[in-house]
């Protein structure tokens, strides 16, 4: 893990090098194309022909679905403390989703017209949740409760066919979602693409969300536009900015909680005015590798993306952070209320208390977050992501007047007469 001041070449080198939102590589784009298209063409027959090939799994397109009772099975075999546990924080996520409900607007002028902001759930929303290692039941609590509260009617689940018989845990996730009458078991590139242009079995929904793997984000590219997908998850972040008040065992365990996801790519940065700080974080860091998931991969991130950033003040400390815009951001500082309405970040956790970890567990806010630096435009997956907007007009005569001069004028300059005469025609029949 290396130390770099704020600023100098190192650092730019550094930034240079680090993993941000970028397309997939040639091969990975290719293969998803040749997928996707299968199944655009062939619907039932290509997925079981797929998961036969990429799987292991051979299956009839009857057995694409996933019985409700095969889940509720699989689900009594996790923990029945870990069923408490996601019970209780499903409802924790619940509750802070519910506070990002909004109505829409209405607006009564004063000749009658009324303009409208009308918000409505998404008719349908698809949800991929990877198998493997990959599989974490907190994501389909974090992917699915939104779009429950939003009031998307139909929710279909795709995961790889051995994803339930692996993990318990998710299948338990999946009924305490109340998901488990519509879940296919198909992965992959053509889990996306039969999401996106339906097949007999699996019919088509309106967005998809979750994370996947190069195939998957590939996948989601090439059918953006006939379905809205969400955000393309990148490798994990988290930067810590940290004064000589932090606790340098705080700091590494968290540090090191980021680097145990297991994709090598992890990016863990400590910004710090204190080079005691700096140092003991270093030692702690490389001392506490051994004790996490995935420590050969932690390693390799930390090798390759860990740094030590050192500042000569808090307010350079703050354009260092958001220079990274990266996905969580934690301040352990003097006075870190104060500075934390400023920090650029998909989620920002404030004092000694707060780690990470916490919000990737179910205290309420979502764990589905702009990597990359796409914090600088993007949000975290929200009740608002499975809603649609539209306006609706409603003029009188009277407001048809007001603005017609204005409508007709503008059209003209435009070039559009055809626009200006669907105006003027009401007014001159009068």
């Amino acid at each position: 893990m290396r130390t770099i001041a704020f600023g100098s070449r190192a650092h730019a080198r550094w930034l240079l090098a680090l993993p941000r939102s970028s397309a997939p590589r040639r091969e990975v784009v290719r293969a998803a194309e040749a997928i996707v298209r299968s199944v655009e063409r062939e619907g039932d027959a290509a997925l079981v022909r797929l998961v036969a090939r990429l799987d292991g799994v051979r299956l009839t397109a009857a057995r694409l679905r996933v019985r409700p009772e095969e889940i509720l099975s699989r689900a009594r075999l996790a923990d029945s403390a870990l069923v408490a546990s996601l019970r209780r924080v499903a409802r924790q996520i619940e509750e802070f989703h519910r506070c990002q409900l909004a109505p829409g607007y209405r607006r009564e002028l004063a000749d009658g017209s009324v303009l409208e902001e009308q918000v409505r759930p998404l008719g349908s929303a698809g949800l991929y949740v990877p198998g493997g290692k990959g599989a974490y039941p907190s994501s389909v609590l974090m992917n699915a409760i939104p779009a429950k509260v939003a009031g998307v009617r139909r929710l279909a689940l795709v995961t790889p066919p051995r994803t339930l018989e692996r993990n318990p845990a998710v299948a338990a996730a999946i009924v305490v979602a109340g998901l488990e009458e519509e879940v296919y078991r198909v992965g992959g590139a053509q889990a996306i693409a039969a999401l996106a242009f339906g097949t007999r079995s699996i019919p088509a929904v309106d967005k998809i969300v979750g994370p996947g793997n190069a195939y998957v984000a590939a996948a989601k590219r090439l059918v953006r536009g006939r379905v809205e997908i969400d955000s393309e998850a990148g490798p994990s972040e988290v930067v810590i900015l940290a004064d000589d008040s932090a606790d340098a065992g705080h700091v590494a365990a968290d540090l090191l909680a980021q680097a145990e996801h297991g994709s090598g790519e992890e990016t863990v940065v400590l910004v710090t005015t204190s080079a005691s700080l700096a140092e003991e974080t270093v030692r702690l860091v490389h001392e506490g590798l051994r004790s996490v998931a995935n420590t050969a991969r932690a390693r390799r991130a930390i090798a390759r993306n860990g740094a030590v950033i050192r500042v000569e003040d808090l307010e350079q400390g703050m354009e260092a952070v958001n220079a990274l815009a990266p996905e969580h951001v934690e301040v352990m500082t003097r006075g870190a209320a104060r500075l934390a309405p400023r920090v650029v970040a998909g989620a920002v956790f404030v004092g000694p208390w707060t780690p990470v970890a916490v919000g990737d567990y179910g205290v309420g806010p979502n764990h589905v977050l702009p990597t990359g630096g796409a914090a600088r435009f993007a949000s975290p997956l929200s009740v608002r992501d499975c809603q649609r907007r539209q306006s609706v007009v409603t003029l009188t005569r009277r407001g048809l007047g007001r603005v017609a001069d204005d409508v007709v004028r503008v059209a003209r300059a435009e070039g559009f007469s055809g626009h200006a005469q669907s105006v003027l025609t009401r007014l001159e029949a009068e």
